[in-house]
């Protein structure tokens, strides 16, 4: 049963109360979001109108502020309160993105990190994406890896509790979801992780040991992400029309 939205905020709500100890900041969420930055970098965009799709408290809707105006939306109402008081200058809101009253294609950018896996409707969502942005407008999104997710070794991520919606995607489910609204650019797999299945093999201490007398750990890592073995996958989509 998919919990309602009152449940859904509550829990992000107690989650925010608890960032600290549920380690919402760490290398990997900070790799996660330099990689955005350098997508959003690459589009050489002059003052971009920006928004943030579930921005939380704000720690990586300021870096996005540089590039232009920049609005961040999360429904955890104790999120945007700790946003709201960190960054004075950036306008947060809270809301339901669903039925959220913001402007039609008003956005030259929408950034999403981490959020689409736990929404209740995925294709709602990216059609909600759509509505925000003008015409050939940009969506940069991540999510979690569904062929990575399903490797993982048990106990390896917290289990979390039945208010927390996970819905992973691999590769093509990801390109499959947008397709209507978008048209495909790039996609970057990071952090390859997992030793169940054929990651047993391709994250193996010591095969990887050995491997690394011939390539450097830079490289191994790297070819690992372009075959698409990391934990998150970042898109860039382009607004049909």
């Amino acid at each position: 049963m998919v919990p309602t939205i009152d449940e859904q905020r509550e829990f992000w709500d107690w989650h925010w109360e608890h960032w600290q100890e549920r380690k919402t900041i760490n290398e990997w969420k900070n790799r996660r979001h330099e990689t955005i930055l350098s997508f959003l970098r690459s589009l050489s965009l002059e003052d971009p109108r920006i928004l943030d799709l579930g921005c939380g408290p704000g720690w990586y809707t300021a870096p996005l502020a540089y590039f232009g105006t920049t609005t961040g939306v999360d429904l955890s109402e104790e999120a945007i309160r700790k946003a709201k008081s960190r960054f004075p200058n950036i306008q947060f809101i809270a809301g339901n993105l669903y039925d959220l009253p913001l402007p039609t294609e008003h956005f030259d950018v929408v950034v999403s990190q981490e959020v689409f896996d736990h929404v209740e409707d995925q294709i709602g969502f990216i059609e909600r994406v759509a509505y925000f942005l003008k015409p050939r407008g940009y969506l940069i999104l991540s999510c979690a890896n569904k062929f990575v997710m399903d490797r993982l070794e048990e106990g390896q991520f917290p289990v979390q509790p039945d208010t927390h919606i996970a819905r992973y995607v691999n590769r093509k489910g990801l390109k499959h979801l947008i397709e209507a609204h978008f048209r495909f650019l790039r996609l970057k797999s990071i952090l390859p992780i997992g030793h169940r299945g054929i990651l047993r093999l391709v994250n193996s201490h010591k095969i990887n040991a050995v491997l690394k007398y011939a390539l450097s750990s830079k490289y191994l890592e790297g070819m690992k992400e372009r075959l698409g073995l990391g934990h998150q996958l970042i898109i860039l989509a382009q607004k049909k029309g």
